[in-house]
């Protein structure tokens, strides 16, 4: 069996984040953010309608996760991830490739430079 820790909200995510190989989880973008920028495989066991349902696609569609709302799918789902050790090596790969570490910085960056009239090396950039 594979060993597992289920906690309610904590103060302390980047460091549950870090001790874990895999993550379940709602599709918030935050917490799917951080997840992509540590590298960590997500499955998504709900989403808000609307404002959500664009993070499931992201996940799917870069290859460092998947969905499903039902608890037998996702613990079948995520131990087929353990039980091969070179599919959680590719989806670790794509979180990080997806994982953008520097946005917020960006987007200072390019807030900054609109408020000073200057183009934005951010834009630039893309």
């Amino acid at each position: 069996g594979l060993a597992m820790t289920c906690t309610g909200f904590v103060s302390n995510m980047d460091e549950w984040m870090s001790a874990s190989d895999v993550l379940v989880t709602k599709a918030g973008p935050g917490t799917i953010a951080e997840a992509a920028i540590k590298g960590l495989p997500c499955m998504l066991s709900t989403y808000l309608p609307g404002q959500e349902a664009g993070n499931v696609d992201f996940v799917k569609e870069s290859g460092f996760g998947d969905y499903s709302p039902e608890p037998e799918v996702i613990a079948s789902r995520v131990s087929e991830w353990f039980s091969d050790p070179s599919m959680l090596t590719k989806m670790r790969a794509a979180a990080l490739a997806a994982g953008r570490p520097a946005a917020t910085l960006d987007v200072a960056k390019d807030l900054g430079a609109t408020a000073l009239g200057s183009s934005s090396t951010w834009a630039a950039s893309r």
